[in-house]
This record gives structure tokens, C-alpha cells and sequence, in this order.
């Protein structure tokens, strides 16, 4: 079925369709297109009498639509690619920010783009109830989720969230500033719920306490600062391992716990900098993410946190995390020199 048969407001757009409305649980742009499966590959191969025999290609497939029953003329996946659907994805981010949010999502502007034939897809939030005032005019503009995403292996994954006028897959933003931003290629580790929960959550914190968030983007945070911090209070016990980047033996800590978080917190600064948003952003994470897969120092996989009484270890957690930031060795880091990343 033709997309200029559906009943929506689809504008053209330089290879692909853009579909602006008002309803975060409008997918149905995404659901027109239809779902793709992997499936196996053959090739055929001819001898020097002309007998053409066929294996099929180990490790690698096709990627089927299964509303067209055809191929997409793309190159093949591995079999370690992480498919994610954009019906899927899309709705999942809807239902988490109207159950599991207190963004209002009742004036919302939803702008859902497709290129290539639905091969990439990206979707713009703009809460139209949540104004910032930015930069030094103080000009006021739009708080925003964004997610890119690609069934191809053109695109990672993508999160952007924050106040912001337009930003490009780069991970810069332009006419405002990034709460989140955060990006995986479509591979083992890939956690879609947790990005798109800490994009949600983020702008929610950005929203509630700006200029705190503001200040803290500008206070520099190293990672052996972190590490510091964290050693002194969080991951701190009285028979744990010496810290390895520190060097220094009065430090006692629980390890797994200590790398976990450093690690949580390097993915966090990759685009927005080592600052002190960034180990806020990273002591949340870990406030709401109680058991997550996840592949250690070392090239293991571990799974932080435990797998029962999860509501109440969450609860446990963001008490403790609120109590850091009340805590002396917050305040100390809180009001070092400030020099803007």
C-alpha cells in the first residue's frame, strides 16, 4: 500500500517523509511500513561444467519485510547485530514517558521522519508546555526528546534530550543546550530501554532544577576526581581492594561497584563533556537502573544490582543518591574553581 494512501499529513522531504501531529502513541507512520525479520542467505556457485550447487552463508542474513515479503537492498547483518524495530522502539518510548514519567505529554509536538523507504527513522518531541530560557538574549525555547534509529546498520542508535532549537547526528545541538545525549552502534550491549529511560529522566531533572543543571555543566569533573569521589563515599568499605587508579592504599572499596560506575560515567561525558553533570547523570543511572547487563573492565559480562525487591533498592538508592548530594565531598567538588568545558 502506498504511503500517499494513508490518511495523514505527509509532507516530502529529501529522501524520505515527514509526519508532524500532536500524539506520542501515533505510530502509525512506522507501523504502515511494517516489520523486518532476519533471515538466512544463500549463495550460488557455478562450476567449469556448469553445475550450480548452493551453501548458505554462515553467520550473516538477510533482513525481510514481512508486510512486503521482500528483501531490503541493503548489505547483510551479522548474527550479532541487535535489530530494533521502529514500531517497537516508538511505542516503547511512548508508553514509558506517559506511565513512567511527569513530562505532561498532553501538548506535545510529534515530528516523525523515514528515509529510504523506512531503512532509517528518527522522532522529535518538543513539549510544548516546557520552556527554558537559554543563552545570553535569555531567548526562550522548547524542551525536546529525539531518537534516531536505523534497521540497516546506517545509523546507531541515538538519544538526544534538552532544550534546544536543532541539532545534527553529530552530537552537537545549536540555540539551546543538551540534558542527554548518548549513542550505540546496533551490537551486544545495545540497552534501548535504559537510553531512552535516561533521556526522559534527565530532561525531567533539567527541567525541574535548571539552573543547577546549568552550573554543574560548567564545573569540571575528571575522572579520577569521580573515582576519588566515589571512593570516599559510595563504593567505600572497611575490607574491600585498593583503587587501582588512584594508587594509593588508604582507599577501600568494593571494585565491581567502583568500575561499573566509572564505566557508567565515561559513557555519560563522551559527548557532553567531563563535568559535573556528568557524574550526576551517572550517580541517577545507577539510582534507577538496579540490575543491568553490562561487559566489565576486563571484556566480561556482569550484571549490576540484584534481581529481586527491585521497587525498594530503587528507593534505597535514590535516597542514598540524594543524601551524596547533600554530602561534604559533593560540596567540595560543588565549589572547586569553575571554568566552562
Amino acid at each position: 500500500m502506498p504511503l500517499d494512501t494513508l490518511d495523514l499529513n505527509i509532507n516530502q522531504i529529501p529522501n524520505g517523509i515527514e509526519y508532524i501531529h500532536n500524539n506520542i502513541n501515533d505510530i502509525g507512520l512506522f507501523e504502515h511500513l511494517g516489520d523486518v525479520q532476519k533471515v538466512p542467505l544463500q549463495y550460488f556457485n557455478e562450476d567449469k561444467d556448469g553445475v550450480v550447487s548452493s551453501q548458505h552463508l554462515q553467520n550473516y542474513y538477510g533482513l525481510l519485510n514481512t508486510k512486503t515479503d521482500k528483501l531490503l537492498h541493503c548489505r547483510p547483518v551479522s548474527n550479532t547485530y541487535k535489530l530494533v524495530q521502529h514500531t517497537e522502539l516508538f511505542k516503547k518510548q511512548g508508553d514509558m514517558i506517559i506511565d513512567n514519567s511527569d513530562l505532561p505529554h498532553n501538548n506535545v509536538k510529534v515530528i516523525d521522519h523515514i528515509y529510504e523507504g523506512g531503512r532509517r527513522a528518527s522522532r522529535s518531541i518538543h513539549f510544548e508546555d516546557l520552556k527554558m530560557q537559554v543563552g545570553t538574549k535569555q531567548d526562550e525555547v522548547t524542551c525536546r526528546l529525539d531518537v534516531f534509529n536505523s534497521i540497516d546498520q546506517s545509523w546507531s542508535f541515538q538519544v538526544f534530550s534538552g532544550a534546544y532549537r536543532s541539532l545534527c547526528r553529530n552530537t552537537q545541538v545549536f540555540g539551546g543546550e543538551k540534558a542527554y545525549q548518548q549513542n550505540h552502534k546496533h551490537t551486544r550491549g545495545l540497552e534501548v530501554d535504559q537510553m531512552l529511560s535516561k533521556a526522559q529522566t534527565s530532561l525531567q531533572s533539567w527541567n525541574e532544577n535548571k539552573a543547577q543543571m546549568l552550573a554543574w555543566k560548567n564545573i569540571p569533573l575528571t575522572e579520577e576526581k569521580f573515582v576519588k569521589f566515589l571512593s570516599n563515599t559510595l563504593c567505600k568499605v572497611k575490607n574491600g581492594d585498593g583503587v587501582r587508579l588512584l594508587k594509593e592504599e588508604k582507599y577501600r572499596v568494593n571494585q565491581k561497584q567502583l568500575n561499573y560506575l566509572t564505566q557508567v560515567y565515561q559513557n555519560e561525558i563522551k559527548d557532553c563533556g567531563a563535568n559535573l553533570w556528568g557524574g550526576y547523570n551517572a550517580l541517577t543511572h545507577w539510582s534507577t537502573h538496579t540490575q543491568e547487563n553490562y561487559v566489565d573492565v576486563d571484556g566480561k559480562d556482569q550484571v549490576s544490582g540484584v534481581s529481586k525487591s527491585q521497587h525498594s533498592v530503587k528507593l534505597n538508592r535514590q535516597n542514598m543518591v540524594r543524601n551524596l548530594l547533600n554530602s561534604e565531598e559533593w560540596q567540595t567538588l560543588e565549589h572547586q574553581d569553575k571554568v566552562i568545558a
